[in-house]
This record gives C-alpha cells, sequence and structure tokens, in this order.
C-alpha cells in the first residue's frame, strides 16, 4: 500500500510504502518549489526502474557479464487521452548486439508495463 501525505511546503508530499519513503513536489509555475521529481516522472521512474532491473535479471540468468545498464524513458503527455512513452535501453558489455537487442525486446514486457497496458478499475478503499 502506497501512502502520500501533504508537507508544510507548498505540494511537497511524502510518500511511502511502509519501509521506503520519497517525496514529490511540482514545479514553481504551478506552486511548487521544483525540489523533488512531480508526480509523472515517479511514475515513469518505476517503469524505468523495472525495466532496467529486469534487463539485469536476464542478463544475469543467462550468465551474460556487462558493464552497466541504462534506460531512458521520456513522454509526451499534452493529449492525456493519447499518451506517447518513449524508451530507450543500452546494454554497456562485450555481448553481441543481436544479443542485446533480443533482450532488450524481451524486457519489454517488464511487470510494470505489463500494468501500465492492462485494463484498469479503479475502487474506492474503504
Amino acid at each position: 500500500m502506497i501512502i502520500a501525505k501533504s508537507k508544510n511546503d507548498n505540494y511537497m508530499t511524502e510518500i511511502t510504502d511502509g519501509q521506503h519513503t520519497i517525496f514529490s513536489d511540482t514545479d514553481t509555475k504551478n506552486g511548487g518549489k521544483n525540489m523533488r521529481q512531480n508526480a509523472s516522472n515517479i511514475f515513469f521512474s518505476g517503469y524505468a526502474a523495472c525495466i532496467n532491473v529486469t534487463t539485469r535479471m536476464v542478463l544475469n540468468k543467462q550468465q551474460l557479464e556487462y558493464e552497466e545498464v541504462i534506460v531512458t524513458v521520456d513522454y509526451d503527455n499534452s493529449d492525456l487521452d493519447n499518451l506517447k512513452i518513449y524508451t530507450k535501453t543500452e546494454i554497456i558489455g562485450n555481448i553481441p548486439q543481436e544479443k542485446k537487442n533480443e533482450i532488450i525486446n524481451k524486457v519489454k514486457r517488464c511487470p510494470v508495463a505489463r500494468m501500465m497496458r492492462s485494463n484498469k478499475e479503479f475502487f474506492d478503499m474503504k
């Protein structure tokens, strides 16, 4: 369960899962102080992290040595009914590009991606 609590600074929000805590803010043009990621960036940070971790899990499972995995996610939310999400995954290491491409295509179905693409229902908690 995720709990978000308002803090004293305008729009600063403390977010916790009960074990880990992060903070969110909004930009100055919307009344925040732009000191932390906004909610949209936190959402897409989770997506980038999931691709990164899943890529490394596949590499480790296949016993492929790598130096680093870099995942870049960007988005265009100018039309919220037609959100555009752009991703780029780089595997740094001495692995044939064909194998890298195979893994990159496989991990596009990471758990967060599957949740993002799934049908959703929203309910009020009691």
